[in-house]
């Protein structure tokens, strides 16, 4: 009775495994196929096409996004998913100790580095700030490109990004663009009628209202006029703060399952290792009889 209930116990513990895996696994197909789709179609507008599209001097109305970023925000969650959930529902399914073991490892170490960024989000808030803008601030000084750079450049398009959506300038400010090393300030729309102060931009094209007339952008580029004057990190705060309730809820339920699916693991091993030990005990020789072992010992006292 008791052996009948541990295996429907078993069967319910890797039926819900198998479950949570299969959504995983649904998840990161849908991530990976849109990111495919992205990759090969190109549908999407880039920055640079986006602002060169003038007419009747006003910037038209289209969907900023880019198709050389986004397919990589699908494809590579997309990856972990399916890796994820293919190891969780092969493991469960087949019960092999390899694929449980990769399958707890996976999302092991994944739990570990969440909690590691919790912790330090919480318990260093202070110097992952400090270390965040100042980061940020020296890739600025040395790197950054601008969002009208033909050459791609991942860390430059994120930058911008960030600005254009969030609609602020800069991680600590727009005094971050006072001191920029790689950055061709050069004003493309700049013509000999135009006062020479306006040959080159003061600010990115992405810390000005995209939604104004062209001319207001360009003079917002090159005076700061109607600029985007919050920060990108005192953006992101505020966001953070407006919908901690969301951001907590979902932690903890993406933890819960995760520390639920090594919990799974962890009882079909256990139970396996049990299945292992009673059939090894089953293929053991029968133990002596009493009446036995007493005639061996008056066999070994006689010789």
């Amino acid at each position: 009775m008791g052996h009948g209930g541990m295996n429907c116990q078993l069967k319910t513990v890797r039926l819900i495994l198998i479950i949570i895996n299969v959504i995983f696994f649904l998840i990161g197909a849908t991530l990976f196929g849109e990111g495919i789709d992205l990759l090969i179609t190109r549908r999407f507008h880039s920055f640079t096409e986006f602002l060169f599209n003038i007419e009747n001097g006003k910037i038209t109305k289209n969907i900023i996004f880019s198709n050389e970023i986004l397919y990589i925000f699908k494809i590579i969650p997309g990856f972990i998913f399916i890796f994820t959930g293919f190891f969780g529902c092969s493991g469960a399914i087949t019960q092999m100790q390899s694929l449980l073991f990769c399958y707890f490892s996976f999302v092991g170490i994944i739990l570990i580095f969440q909690t590691i960024i919790i912790l330090s989000l919480i318990a260093f808030r202070i110097y992952t700030k400090q270390q965040l803008i100042s980061i940020v601030q020296l890739f600025i000084r040395d790197k950054y490109k601008g969002p009208l750079e033909k050459d791609f450049q991942l860390k430059s398009f994120l930058l911008d990004s960030m600005m254009y959506h969030f609609k602020c300038c800069g991680i600590d400010g727009k005094h971050d663009f006072n001191i920029t090393n790689s950055w061709n300030r050069t004003n493309p729309w700049w013509n000999t009628s135009m006062l020479i102060e306006n040959r080159d931009f003061k600010y990115p094209l992405t810390c000005c209202p995209m939604n104004d007339t062209f001319n207001n952008i360009l003079s917002c580029a090159m005076n700061g006029t109607s600029i985007h004057e919050l920060s990108c990190y005192e953006k992101i705060t505020d966001i953070f703060y407006s919908m901690k309730e969301i951001i907590l809820f979902g932690t903890v339920f993406i933890i819960t399952i995760e520390m639920l699916a090594l919990i799974f693991v962890l009882i079909i091993h256990n139970r396996n290792q049990v299945h292992r030990i009673d059939c090894a005990m089953e293929e053991l020789p029968p133990a002596y009889s009493s009446r036995t072992r007493i005639n061996n010992s008056n066999l070994y006292f006689q010789i």
